[in-house]
């Protein structure tokens, strides 16, 4: 699908696992109907443990816990929860030139990681005056592919994409970059500006994959005094900074003595309504209260978890209680703020994002390196849900992005 959107336009809104001796996998393949590959503990928690202890929130704290792991758990929550006020990106770089033709490719429209970023994107093309046309990715890597391709067929000037394989796409973007078309993508490798292992993709804009993945099982170890028994469910091997997420969560959560992985859980992105809601259901069932914490790369998918959860009598309140590792969508904000289930985001300024998109390619074009810019994510609790975005259910910081890059860019 192709969306054509002018200027005047108004804008709307390789990390390996480890293989460790106490780990087994487990397949499974007939029950509930799942085809999901899963680690789990080989001594996990037998039937009757005590639950982990579930505070409910994760919230900053001035309190010096003496747990030595829990303690350095909180100072990355207390950072991370902080407001972004000041302005601490790139202030100087090329003036931009109205009247290109840029191709935005989404990966995936259910994606608030893609659509977020695409939005705002759209609103720093209008104040530049370049021509958008967007291409729907279809959710999945041969549809991205795909999409890549039919861009480059289009001779645009520059491609941006968002939340791609670059082990998979990194011929496409070779061919883009001998036509002389640079590619800047967004969540589209495990590490955020130019990497050398992509070399065809002129920068990558997000916040740093690991750094989020920290802050996420550090919610858990604060929220649980250390004790958190966690699973943790992304899209493994089908993108990199699925697994970058995956394994920086579970060696977070490793830190401390007390703390336990208890399942890792891995099926392709685009499966996620379809495989979700039996993957939550049979960990719950295995593991009952023990499993204090669910963690995940993405909100979307405790959007399909709760439901299933709740029909098997789940309390709201927990456990499990729930966290995701990016990207801060509506539907997380509200349960959040409703206290339905999940506890914390971790969240990226995603239209911030699409602003630093058009300022990377603005560079590109210009011949100009990468600014090099790389966001702090923003961890939203209960307590600062509705600050800086949060009332609209998103995080949209108030340094003034807008006009930095605007003053950048020489326009008004």
């Amino acid at each position: 699908m192709i969306r054509n959107v002018a200027p005047s336009s108004a804008p709307k809104k390789p990390l390996k696992k480890k293989q460790l001796a106490v780990l087994a996998i487990v397949c499974l393949g007939t029950m509930a109907g799942l085809s999901a590959c899963t680690t789990t503990s080989s001594d996990a928690a037998a039937t009757g443990t005590a639950s982990a202890a579930s505070s409910g929130t994760c919230a900053s704290s001035t309190a010096t816990p003496s747990d030595p792991s829990v303690a350095a758990a909180q100072a990355i929550v207390n950072k991370s929860s902080l407001p972004v006020t000041t302005w601490d990106g790139p202030t100087t770089g090329p003036k931009t030139q109205a009247g290109k033709n840029i191709v935005f490719i989404v990966s995936a429209e259910s994606n608030t990681g893609d659509t977020g970023v695409y939005a705002g994107f759209k609103e720093a093309a209008t104040a530049i005056g370049w021509n958008v046309t967007e291409i729907d990715g279809q959710n999945s890597t041969s549809g991205n592919l795909a999409a890549l391709n039919q861009a480059i067929a289009l001779k645009p000037d520059a491609i941006a994409v968002s939340s791609f394989d670059p082990n998979a796409m990194e011929p496409a973007f070779a061919a883009a970059k001998a036509a002389g078309i640079p590619v800047v993508g967004n969540h589209t490798g495990n590490t955020p500006g130019f990497n050398s292992t992509y070399p065809d993709l002129a920068a990558n804009v997000t916040s740093d994959p690991t750094t989020i993945a920290q802050v996420t099982a550090d919610c858990a170890l604060v929220a649980s005094n250390g004790t958190a028994q966690v699973t943790i469910t992304g899209c493994g091997s089908e993108a990199i900074i699925c697994s970058t997420k995956e394994a920086a969560m579970k060696k977070e959560i490793e830190t401390s003595p007390n703390a336990k992985v208890l399942k890792v859980n891995e099926f392709p992105f685009e499966s996620i309504n379809s495989q979700e809601a039996g993957v939550a259901t049979a960990d719950y069932q295995q593991y009952g209260s023990p499993l204090g914490y669910m963690l995940a790369i993405n909100d979307n998918y405790w959007d399909a978890a709760i439901p299933a959860l709740q029909a098997v009598g789940a309390q709201p309140s927990g456990p499990p209680l729930m966290i995701a590792a990016g990207d801060g969508s509506p539907a997380a904000f509200d349960r959040i703020r409703q206290g339905q289930f999940q506890i914390a985001t971790v969240a990226e300024p995603l239209n911030e994002h699409g602003w630093q998109m058009a300022d990377e390619i603005n560079r590109a074009l210009n011949n100009s390196a990468p600014s090099g810019f790389v966001t702090y994510p923003r961890l939203v609790t209960k307590e600062n849900v509705d600050l800086e975005g949060g009332a609209q259910g998103t995080f949209d910081p108030d340094n003034g992005y807008r006009d930095q890059y605007k003053k950048i860019w020489g326009i008004n």
